[in-house]
């Protein structure tokens, strides 16, 4: 027994130090594993960066067999194939079961995973089409339909590659990560799922731009101008409107006449239903200006076309196209500025020319109209012509939709249904089993006057809980004028003058709030008092109503809650009315039932 004990023994400490000689091996192993695989992560950042800058920055960079931007692209496969086979064996999975790292070496198979097959199937086919991209802006007042065709195959590859990475990418639960990863993880979400949007976007727009633009034969449609100074739910009041032909790729204005032209139908020009007529009274039917008083883009279109095809009834329409005043400063500062009537208009001043100082220097709606008419054509022809970068064109362009400042409506059943559910369709959704909830909070001046170059707005909606796969939401929204404290003294045609019963120089704004399908709205508090609401279903989702009256340099702050549908547990996307700001009108809120 003697001898046996310190036999065991010495076999005791050679076995423990044998089990820590593996452990330092294995934790060193898995170590240098993670090293390599964070050297590989960051040289393929390295060569994805390479690869933006060389297809901005170059102008052969389009063709991916030039010498530069093949190695960068190879060595971006390289490095992102090696981190996506050294996260995805027996031992990283391991690591993600883990205390303490588990969240942070599962977040980084991910994103090598992602990474991997963005670089296999979605950069390269990206970077052929880039350079053609700028192709499709318009030289010498036309399109090139063939090279629309021509990238309809690389951009959806791409688009699929990207819509795949920007699924893996939303499905992690990242709150568990340590702050590095998080923030890197969060800059990696937030540009795939931009490039994913951008992608969708290009994709429709390669497969329907050949037809739209007359390349099977002409077509033709209403430009709508919205005019932010009387802010109505889509962006503004329709000012003035052009008709356009779109024949082989080649547009030409065929037609100019003002909103206000249009005067009073007898009757509404389509039938309205009992929720809108609730909503919004005879006036969204009757008068052409109104008629973007709701938030739903193709509803917008066919009463705009109704009443067109009153007037005009041997001008057919086979499209709707809105846009704001905002959105042609974007466009005149990627084209350069136009004269107009002996005014000239940039990018810098258009918004103040065309909200503030026409009614200053133009007593008379109806040529303030006109001058709204013909700036929109200005504009157009200098888009058409190619003026400017196609570059910067096509940003402008971007940035606009982004922010909900043009909108189009195709009445083609093909055109129709490609466009459903982009941002360009601004439809308002009406499906109870999407999983994905819509919020839509609108503004629609009825002061009667152009007051509303002076109301700014802000909001703001955040998911706070999930409970039986119905979110709950809480919700704000602030409200103020910047007119000055003498603003009664500008003139009538701006202030409305007292004739709607509103004291001149303020300003009476209807709110809406469209709640998700399905769900609620709660009460709403105005300034931290109960405020009275109007409540109206429509197509099955709870719109609240209310009249905010604001008068010079008041601010007004409202509150109030509302819940999805039962089973939307996804991303809640968030819409509200455009107005002077220059900022984003939509946002996608994070989903209560993901944390």
């Amino acid at each position: 027994m003697r001898v046996v004990i310190p036999v065991l023994r010495r076999r005791g400490r050679l076995i423990g130090a044998t089990l820590a000689a593996m452990l330092l091996g294995a934790g060193l192993w898995v170590a240098w594993q993670a090293w390599q695989v964070q050297r590989e992560l960051d040289a393929a950042a390295g060569h994805a960066e390479a690869v933006r800058r060389l297809v901005q920055d170059r102008a052969d960079a389009g063709d991916p067999d030039d010498p530069a931007l093949r190695a960068e692209l190879d060595g971006l496969r390289t490095a992102a194939s090696a981190a996506a086979e050294r996260t995805s064996g027996f031992t990283w999975r391991l690591l993600t079961h883990l205390p303490l790292v588990g969240d942070d070496a599962d977040g980084v198979a991910v994103t090598s995973a992602v990474l991997d097959r963005l670089a296999r199937d979605g950069v390269e086919p990206l970077v052929r089409a880039a350079d053609r991209f700028e192709q499709l802006v318009p030289h010498d007042g036309a399109v090139d339909v063939a090279v629309a065709r021509d990238l309809v195959a690389p951009v959806d590859q791409a688009e699929r590659a990207f819509a795949a990475a920007d699924r893996a990418l939303g499905a992690v639960d990242d709150s568990g990560f340590t702050g590095p990863l998080q923030r890197r993880f969060a800059s990696l979400r937030d540009q795939v799922g931009q490039g994913a949007r951008t992608l969708a976007s290009a994709k429709v727009a390669t497969r329907v731009l050949p037809a739209m633009l007359g390349g099977d034969g002409p077509r033709h449609y209403l430009l709508v101008f919205q005019n932010n100074a009387e802010v109505r739910a889509t962006g503004g009041l329709p000012g003035a409107a052009s008709y356009v032909e779109a024949r082989a790729g080649r547009l030409r204005i065929r037609e100019h006449v003002t909103g206000a032209s249009f005067g009073q139908a007898p009757a509404p020009v389509l039938p309205l239903s009992a929720p809108e007529r609730a909503l919004y009274g005879d006036v969204l039917g009757t008068y052409f200006l109104d008629a973007t008083m709701t938030p739903d883009v193709p509803r917008a279109a066919d009463l705009l076309r109704a009443r067109w095809a009153q007037r005009f009834p041997d001008r057919p329409v086979d499209g709707v196209v809105l846009v704001d005043a905002v959105a042609i400063g974007y466009l005149l500062d990627a084209t350069g500025p136009v004269s107009v009537d002996g005014v000239r208009l940039s990018g810098e001043n258009v918004i103040d020319e065309l909200l503030h100082r026409v009614y200053l220097r133009l007593p008379e709606p109806a040529r303030q109209d006109a001058f709204f008419a013909r700036v929109a054509g200005a504009t157009l022809d200098q888009v058409s012509a190619g003026r400017g970068h196609p570059r910067a064109l096509l940003a402008a362009l971007s940035r606009a939709v982004d922010e909900r400042r043009v909108f189009v409506h195709a009445f083609g059943a093909t055109e129709r249904d490609a466009l459903a559910g982009t941002a360009l369709a601004g439809e308002l959704g009406t499906d109870p089993d999407d999983p994905r909830p819509e919020v839509v909070v609108t503004l629609n001046d009825t002061t009667g006057a152009k007051m509303s170059s002076f109301l700014r707005y802000d909001g703001d909606v955040a998911a706070t809980s999930c409970v039986a796969g119905v979110q709950a939401y809480a919700a704000k929204a602030r409200l103020r004028s910047t007119a000055p404290a003498d603003a009664a003294r500008l003139p009538s045609y701006v202030t409305g003058g007292g004739r709607y019963g509103v004291p001149a120089g303020s300003q009476l704004v209807a709110l809406r709030i469209f709640g998700p399908v399905g769900g609620t709205i709660g009460a709403l508090s105005w300034n931290g008092a109960p405020l009275d609401v109007e409540r109206v279903e429509q197509d099955g989702r709870p719109v609240a109503m209310t009249y905010v009256q604001l008068d010079p340099g008041q601010v007004a702050d409202l509150a109030w809650t509302m819940r999805s549908g039962p089973g939307q547990v996804g991303a809640t996307a968030l819409a509200v009315t455009p107005t002077i700001e220059r900022k984003d009108g939509a946002e996608t809120l994070a989903s209560a039932c993901s944390r």
